[in-house]
């Protein structure tokens, strides 16, 4: 079985292809910078009869370029531009100063500011090449003040909340009050999505440990954050995100440019391939896919390229991968070491950890122990939420009220799961406090 899971993006490539994959995926995201809530709607029936996790990913403050008023639409290296009158962006940045970096089209273009003028700032072309329409724009320098939700995101927010979407990525996260800003417009609007915070800004990066107790995941979003920071640290940033997840206990996510190759090509490149096992090996908990399944000539190759791939190297975890360790301050630290001392020390063959919430399935994920986990939920949620995590089964079970009706289910899964052996459950006492602080040993 592959333990690490597959998120992928849905667009054009994939969407007539899906029911060819859905038994290789785990989840699906929809990117809102493109994709409308009329889009979505179309797909919510498949995903949910597979219990496929749906992640929605806000657009977030994605500066780009609204207007070009320039011959041939050509900058020129030494070449002085005005933005906001030659180049129109779509938010008025009034934070920029002399000396500051305004990158272009994911770094190709570079310009730098020269002076701020009443009609515009002006700038001066150090790497040239065709500007066009509606690219993006990244200011590394420049602190941007901007709202991180507006009223299109609220929409968006209000249509996962009511349709009961598992997670909710918010880009160009800053710090730790933007993750709370989400977490309060979910609640007001009833919902229980999980929040999780794309870094992918310089900003983003220095808080990262704070943003991480804030949120329900992290993802490592190499695309903006590798032209916000020198590209050479990339490799040594995404150990450091994935780390920093994990520890905290929660989701992490490594995404963009996985199987960047196969948007043209049927095969990957030995680089790519290295990359994914690598990423696995720095703990990551899901791969993204984005361009592959969205406009890739190869989409379904692409899915099943990265399930072998990921399939070989969790089998090589223990060899090679990060050993990962808990800084969670609560019982649940405690409880989840003592699982993994009875792992070793028993040479156990299953754990069962029977879940309302999840959340001590996701600990014992982190530990990264050979033995299948599997987490009966009676929350329908908390199974598709799990469906990204590392190594977990999730399965629907029934909410017991009495202690030995919980461990007589799971032991019914423990004789279809492994016949013969020695198995772990982990419980909450008394049943309805939904805290896990109990650990039961069993031998079939």
């Amino acid at each position: 079985m592959r333990k690490t899971k597959i998120l992928i993006t849905l667009g054009p490539s994939i969407e007539d292809k899906l029911d060819k994959v859905i038994d290789l995926i785990d989840g699906v995201r929809f990117n809102m910078s493109h994709a409308t809530i009329d889009y979505c709607n179309r797909f919510l029936n498949i995903l949910e009869k597979n219990d496929i996790s749906k992640v929605m990913d806000l657009k977030g403050i994605k500066i780009r370029i609204k207007k070009v008023n320039l011959k041939n639409n050509i900058l020129k290296k030494g070449e002085k531009v005005i933005i906001g009158k030659d180049i129109i962006l779509n938010y008025d940045i009034k934070t920029i100063e002399k000396g500051h970096f305004i990158l272009i089209n994911d770094g190709k273009i570079k310009l730098k500011v020269l002076e701020k003028k009443d009609d515009g700032i002006v700038a001066v072309v150090e790497i040239g090449g065709e500007i066009k329409e509606g690219m993006g724009v990244n200011l590394p320098d420049t602190e941007i003040d901007l709202p991180i939700i507006d009223e299109e995101d609220m929409k968006n927010i209000k249509f996962a909340v009511e349709n009961e979407f598992e997670y909710i990525a918010l880009s160009f996260v800053r710090d730790k009050n933007d993750v709370k800003e989400l977490k309060n417009i979910i609640k007001q609007f009833g919902g229980g999505c999980e929040v999780i915070s794309k870094i992918e800004t310089k900003k983003g990066l220095k808080n990262v440990k704070e943003i991480a107790k804030e949120s329900d995941g992290l993802m490592v979003a190499r695309g903006d954050l590798g032209v916000e920071i020198p590209i050479e640290n990339i490799p040594i940033e995404q150990k450091n995100i994935l780390r920093v997840a994990n520890k905290c206990g929660i989701l992490s996510i490594t995404a963009t440019q996985i199987l960047d190759s196969m948007v043209y090509n049927p095969f990957p490149t030995r680089a790519e391939v290295t990359d994914i096992a690598n990423a696995i090996y720095d703990g990551t908990d899901c791969l993204m896919l984005s361009n592959e399944t969205t406009i890739g000539k190869y989409p379904v190759e692409a899915i099943k390229v990265l399930n072998k791939v990921a399939k070989v190297a969790d089998e090589h975890y223990n060899e090679f991968g990060d050993k990962i360790e808990l800084d969670v301050e609560s019982i649940d630290e405690g409880l989840v070491y003592a699982v993994y001392e009875l792992y070793k020390k028993l040479n156990t063959d299953l754990v069962i950890t029977p879940t309302y919430s999840g959340r001590t399935a996701k600990l014992i994920s982190k530990l990264r122990i050979d033995n299948r986990i599997i987490a009966p939920t009676p929350n329908l949620s908390t199974l598709r939420k799990l469906r990204l995590v590392w190594g977990v089964e999730s399965c629907l079970m029934d909410e017991f009220e009495d202690m030995e009706s919980v461990i007589n289910a799971c032991r019914e899964i423990a004789k279809k799961e492994i016949g013969k052996g020695i198995y772990l459950i982990t419980l909450g006492h008394p049943i309805g406090h939904k805290k896990t602080n109990t650990i039961k040993v069993e031998r079939i």
